[in-house]
C-alpha cells in the first residue's frame, strides 16, 4: 500500500519536531559543570534583533514568618511568564497576588509536609504577595524571557589586555558573532560574546579547547577542552571568567557544545589580536 501525501506530511513534522527538541529537557550525557561565574550587574533587556532561546532569570528572593505583605517586584511586561519556586517547613502556606491574575486564585496553597515546589503566572508588571503561612518560608521569584542578553563589560576588561579573539562560525549549526578572551587588572582571565547569535536550543555549553579550529563536532570532542559551564543566551552580549590556573595559551578556540545530542553547533578560533 503506498503511502498517502497527508502520511507522508505528517511524518516530516514529527520528525522535525524530534530534531528540534533534542537538545532540550534533560541532562543528556553532559558532564557535570557548575554554573559559569557570571557578572555582578544587572542586564539590561534589549527587544529588539533576534529571540534567543527562552530562559529563566532571577528577579528576587522573598523571606519571611507568618503573614507578610511584601515589597512590589516588577515582571517586564514581555515576559513569557513566571514563577514562584517555594520553601516552607511546617504548617501551611498560601500565597495570593496583587494584583490578582485575570482568574483569580491562590498562587501557592499548600502544606509545608510537601517541603518545597513550584507555581507559575503569567500577569506582568508590579506585583507584591499577600503569604500566609504557619512557619517561615522563603520564596524566589524568576521571570522567563526570550530576548538577547545584554551584558556590560565586565570590570577591568577597558583596562584589561585582549589575550586573543576570534569570529564564530558555522558547524552542526548557525554561529556568529565575536569571542574575545582577556587578561583582567587581577590577573584573570574572561570571555566576552558580542553580537552573538547562534542555533535556539537550551541544554548548550561552552568549551574552551585546544584545538586550533574545530572543522566539525569529532575533531571539538577529539581535543582537550574544559567546560566552563552553560551557554545562558543564545544570543546577545554576555561574560564569562574562565576556572582560575587555566593556561591562557590552551584556549585556541571557543565550542558551543550541545551535551544531550554530542555535536557541536558553532565555534570561534582564538589568535592575538
Amino acid at each position: 500500500m503506498g503511502i498517502r501525501p497527508g502520511q507522508a506530511l505528517i511524518g516530516v513534522v514529527v520528525l522535525c519536531g524530534l530534531l528540534l527538541g533534542a537538545c532540550g529537557g534533560g541532562d543528556g550525557d553532559a558532564p557535570a559543570a557548575a554554573p559559569a561565574t557570571t557578572a555582578s550587574t544587572t542586564p539590561t533587556p534589549v527587544r529588539e534583533g533576534p529571540r534567543s532561546a527562552p530562559r529563566w532569570e532571577t528577579v528576587t528572593t522573598l523571606s519571611g514568618t507568618g503573614a507578610v505583605r511584601t515589597a512590589a517586584f516588577e515582571i517586564l511586561p514581555d515576559a513569557i511568564q513566571w514563577r514562584a519556586r517555594w520553601t516552607c517547613a511546617s504548617g501551611t502556606l498560601t500565597v495570593l497576588t496583587d494584583p490578582p491574575p485575570r482568574k483569580p486564585k491562590p498562587l501557592i496553597d499548600a502544606p509545608c509536609t510537601e517541603g518545597s515546589g513550584t507555581d507559575h503566572a503569567i500577569h506582568t508588571g508590579s506585583i507584591a504577595l499577600d503569604v500566609t503561612a504557619t512557619a517561615g518560608w522563603e520564596i524566589a521569584i524568576d521571570q522567563q524571557i526570550d530576548f538577547p542578553l545584554d551584558e556590560p563589560p565586565l570590570a577591568g576588561m577597558d583596562a584589561g589586555a585582549v589575550v586573543a579573539q576570534g569570529s564564530f562560525y558555522d558547524l552542526e549549526n548557525k554561529g556568529k558573532g565575536t569571542a574575545r578572551l582577556y587578561q583582567l587588572p587581577d590577573g584573570a582571565l574572561a570571555l566576552r560574546f558580542e553580537d552573538f547569535e547562534v542555533t535556539q536550543n537550551t541544554d548548550l555549553f561552552i568549551w574552551v579547547s585546544e584545538s586550533t579550529g574545530p572543522k566539525n563536532s569529532a575533531d571539538a570532542v577529539g581535543t582537550p577542552y574544559v567546560q566552563i559551564g552553560n551557554l545562558r543566551s543564545t544570543a546577545g552580549n554576555q561574560n564569562y571568567l574562565l576556572p582560575a590556573g587555566l593556561p591562557a595559551g590552551k584556549a585556541r578556540s571557543i565550542v558551543i557544545w550541545c551535551a544531550p545530542v554530542s555535536i557541536a553547533y558553532a565555534a570561534a578560533s582564538l589568535a592575538a589580536p
